[in-house]
C-alpha cells in the first residue's frame, strides 16, 4: 500500500478528511445519528422506534412513507458508517448552536426511551454532543433536562 493511500485511509478511520460528496444531507445525518443512538446498547427496542420516529416525523413535517425512506436512508448509512464524524460534521455545518442543542436533545430522548442509559449510551451521547460544540457540562445539563421533562411527562 502507498503512503498516500495509507494516510487516506487513515484520515478516514480518525473521521477527518472527508469529502463533501460524501456527506449525507442534514435529515439523513440526524436520522443517522437516531438510528445509530438506537443500535448503540446492542438492540434496538420498540420504544427507541417509537422515539425515533415521533422525533423525525415533527422534526421533518414527514409523512409515513417520507418517514420510512428517511429511516431506510439514515439505517443504510449506519452500517457503512466508520465514525460518528461523518453526520455530526453535517449537522455542525448546516445547524446553528440552538438548533444543535434541539438534536442533542433528541438523542437524549433515544437513548432514554428503554428507561434505562448504559455505558456504551452514555459515551456515545457525550461524545456526540463534544463533536456537536457542547462541553461535558452543557452534556449534562442537557441530558437532565430530557430526564426531568421525561419523568413529568410519565407521571401526567
Amino acid at each position: 500500500m502507498s503512503s498516500c493511500m495509507f494516510f487516506e485511509k487513515l484520515t478516514s478511520l480518525l473521521g477527518t478528511g472527508a469529502s463533501p460528496a460524501s456527506k449525507p444531507d442534514v435529515k439523513t445525518a440526524v436520522a443517522e445519528l437516531l438510528v445509530t443512538a438506537s443500535l448503540i446498547d446492542g438492540h434496538m427496542d420498540a420504544d427507541e422506534i417509537s422515539v425515533r420516529d415521533r422525533l423525525l416525523k415533527n422534526k421533518f413535517d414527514l409523512d409515513d412513507a417520507g418517514l420510512a425512506k428517511l429511516n431506510s436512508d439514515a439505517q443504510q448509512a449506519s452500517e457503512n458508517a466508520v465514525d460518528f464524524y461523518r453526520f455530526t460534521s453535517t449537522i455542525k455545518d448546516a445547524y446553528d448552536r440552538e438548533q444543535r442543542e434541539m438534536v442533542v436533545e433528541m438523542l437524549c430522548e433515544i437513548i432514554l426511551a428503554d428507561g434505562k442509559i448504559d455505558e456504551h449510551e452514555m459515551n456515545m451521547g457525550w461524545r456526540i454532543a463534544g463533536l456537536l460544540g457542547f462541553d461535558n457540562r452543557e452534556w449534562v445539563m442537557i441530558r437532565k433536562r430530557v430526564e426531568d421533562r421525561s419523568k413529568t411527562n410519565k407521571s401526567d
